[in-house]
């Protein structure tokens, strides 16, 4: 008999209405053969990558945002030494329009190069458009690859496989051009092939989700799927696993929450201090006297909300001030500019809004010679990933995993 070896493939983005045979006629017709069904993402950034390795909500495992206050420790806090020059700066690429948009990019990877080698972390990062005052204050949820060996509040599918001594394949971090030709390469030994391909979610952001550049990448990210199924096929009994994190939505709206804080008469670094994610933003209130006026004017700004305890727990949103004392998300299809990541450039396609939404939704395929086909009769969430890879690998699920194998649901 041959071995068997299970491909699971992240396709960041890929809505449910991109299934189509036209635009991705192999993935298509392998959802027609085998088992299909949808997801529904989480409001989370990072923390749906962590709920999918980990098969648990980020109360659990912990992480939600990319970003989180910590100016103890934060790995930029050396750039507090040149505040002057930075409210400088900031003032100026403010004044500057795009090409103060480039200078200050272009200084943040600058400061982010020498916070590596400061702090010796070649896995940090830094939002590329934050101005340079506000870097002090923050550092990244965690610190090392969600990759590598222990390092989220719980194991994840790499832990448990590394713990039975089963051999896997990562292809994650890289363009993908370089996954691709990486895992079209086959491991004899690798019993997991786990590929995550961003492209998707790239071009969605840059050009909107339904155009021609979005149907030409997805025809590409298709064959790619393809070759990499037909290379293990030579090899191996192979199953497949097909899944996303989140859909795209078309950004038709803009509000700037910091020009009427601004107006309000409100100072930023001394009332509050704030991270403005692409559809939110977080607060962190430093003049408590100023708390309830900084909620009366977002209550009064049209386009978002703010979260309220029962939206935190809905959302299962750690409630750790890490992450914000209050904060404001936007409604679905609106941008927040300035924020942190465009600066004030818009985009077309955006996610990170309220989950429940179907254009956040996004497909669930299992392929396999002996597997079953049809309906799954559940909408998964990112949770039910890692279940569902231990189910196809014939390996038990551990008690403190919230999600459930979709294979139970057919």
């Amino acid at each position: 008999m041959r071995k068997r070896c299970l491909l699971a493939i992240w396709l960041d983005a890929f809505r449910t209405d991109y299934l189509e045979k036209p635009t991705a006629p192999f993935i298509y017709q392998l959802s027609k053969e085998g088992l299909q069904g949808e997801s529904e993402t989480l409001l989370a950034f990072d923390g749906i990558g962590a709920s999918i390795l980990t098969g648990v909500s980020p109360l659990k495992h912990g992480v939600w945002t990319q970003f989180c206050f910590n100016p103890a420790s934060s790995p930029f806090r050396w750039t507090k030494e040149a505040s002057r020059l930075n409210r400088f700066v900031d003032a100026l690429a403010d004044k500057a329009g795009a090409v103060g948009q480039v200078g200050r990019a272009a200084l943040n990877l600058l400061v982010l190069r020498l916070s590596r080698r400061i702090e010796g972390r070649a896995s940090l990062h830094v939002p590329p458009m934050i101005p340079l005052q506000n870097l002090q204050f923050f550092d990244t949820t965690f610190h090392v690859s969600m990759y590598k060996s222990h390092v989220l509040a719980v194991p994840t599918i790499f832990d448990m496989l590394r713990e039975q001594g089963i051999l896997f394949k990562v292809f994650d971090g890289l363009r993908d051009a370089d996954a691709f030709k990486s895992a079209a390469r086959v491991d004899k030994k690798a019993k997991l092939v786990f590929v995550h391909f961003v492209n998707i979610d790239t071009v969605g952001h840059t050009v909107g989700p339904y155009t021609e550049r979005i149907w030409k990448w997805l025809r590409e990210v298709d064959r790619r799927v393809m070759r990499i199924v037909e290379e293990h096929q030579k090899t191996f009994d192979t199953d497949i696993f097909i899944f996303s994190d989140h859909g795209m939505l078309e950004v038709d709206k803009t509000v700037n929450i910091l020009g009427q804080l601004w107006r309000s008469g409100l100072k930023e670094g001394k009332d509050f201090i704030v991270f403005i994610d692409s559809t939110m933003a977080r607060f962190w209130i430093q003049n408590q006297k100023c708390e309830r006026r900084i909620v009366e004017v977002l209550d009064r700004i049209q386009g978002g909300k703010i979260l309220s305890q029962e939206d935190l727990k809905r959302y299962q949103i750690p409630n750790d001030r890490k992450y914000g004392d209050v904060i404001w998300l936007a409604d679905a299809g609106t941008l927040m500019l300035p924020n942190y990541y465009q600066g004030m450039k818009p985009v077309k396609g955006m996610h990170g809004y309220a989950p429940g939404l179907k254009e956040l939704r996004s497909p669930i395929i299992i392929h396999g010679e002996d597997l079953p086909s049809g309906r799954i009769q559940r909408t998964a969430t990112p949770k039910d990933i890692l279940p569902t890879v231990l189910d196809l690998m014939n390996m038990n699920t551990r008690a403190h995993v919230e999600g459930k194998s979709l294979l139970k649901y057919r």
